[in-house]
């Protein structure tokens, strides 16, 4: 039976949103491509019970099978020296038709060299469709697309995963995780972790992206209006856990197009119109449109 991995992007130990997103998308699609889920965890030294409750989050989302790799080398970010022989042991044992990635940089980092590794397509950005098509004259099939808009969002690139004769390796764009589609257990499978061919990197210093939040929030305030630095400061504070705000051309950054807010909330002055940054919004969103007295700052 064909296989599609999900790779699990912790944050700060817990799993994130668009990686539940990733192993839903994966599940929705299985049926089509008659293929068996699995998850990939990488994690530093964690105690089993913790990996079991990771296991049992990711297995809830949606996966058949867990697998996971728990060594020091993977406490840190995920880059391609650490991590990349890992995917590729599991790619080149498993022969998946499909490796996901989750939104936001760890596609970026992981994906392209995991694709050269292992000869296969590599697409950033993407969202898979499911397409009734014929084949035969006697027989239609369920085919599996990836898409993803061009950089002037003039047209699309598409990709048949059926049309070709190697694997797929795609970074999804935003999207909305859905409720349990699995149990809350399923096996799992401990890898060993590869030995480095030469020497790790040294991380010498680290500091929180203050603009990550933007790519796990589950609903985002979008100013359309300029705001003092004061008030531009002091704001995220104030918001609730999981809520992000977003001011002007801060829109452009690569956190915020790998946003996948449930929902939206547009806040412009009262003689403008300004439009839905609709770009990130994932179907199913929730968009709402404020009017605000907002003093611009001189």
């Amino acid at each position: 039976m064909a296989s599609i991995v999900a790779y699990i992007e912790l944050r700060a130990g817990a799993i994130t949103r668009p990686s539940r997103h990733a192993v839903a998308e994966a599940r929705r699609v299985s049926d089509a491509a008659g293929a068996t889920v699995y998850a990939l965890l990488t994690v530093g030294d964690l105690t089993q019970a913790r990996i079991d409750q990771l296991a049992a989050e990711v297995s809830a989302a949606g996966a058949d099978r867990i697998l996971c790799s728990s060594a020091e080398p993977l406490a840190g970010p995920p880059l391609d020296v650490t991590h990349g022989p890992l995917l590729a042991q599991v790619a080149g044992h498993l022969r998946p038709v499909l490796f996901l990635f989750p939104a936001g940089g760890t596609g970026v980092e992981l994906g392209p060299p995991l694709a050269v590794r292992i000869g296969a397509a590599y697409l950033a950005n993407a969202s898979i469709e499911l397409t009734g098509e014929e084949r035969a004259l006697d027989s239609a099939s369920e085919r599996i697309v990836l898409t993803r808009w061009r950089a002037a969002r003039d047209g699309q690139r598409r990709i048949d995963v059926g049309d070709l004769e190697r694997p797929v390796v795609a970074s999804l764009a935003c999207g909305i995780a859905p409720g349990a589609l699995g149990e809350s257990y399923a096996e799992v499978e401990m890898l060993p972790c590869p030995e480095p061919a030469s020497a790790l990197p040294r991380l010498i210093a680290s500091e929180v992206d203050g603009a990550a939040g933007a790519e796990l929030c589950s609903a985002m305030i979008w100013s359309a209006v300029a705001l003092s630095p004061s008030d531009r400061a002091a704001l995220p504070s104030e918001l609730p856990s999981g809520v992000a705000l977003v001011v002007g051309t801060d829109g452009e950054s690569p956190s915020v197009e790998a946003a996948s807010p449930t929902d939206l909330f547009v806040l412009s002055s009262e003689d403008g119109a300004e439009a839905s940054p609709l770009s990130i919004l994932a179907p199913g969103s929730v968009v709402a449109h404020l009017h605000a007295k907002t003093e611009v700052a001189r």
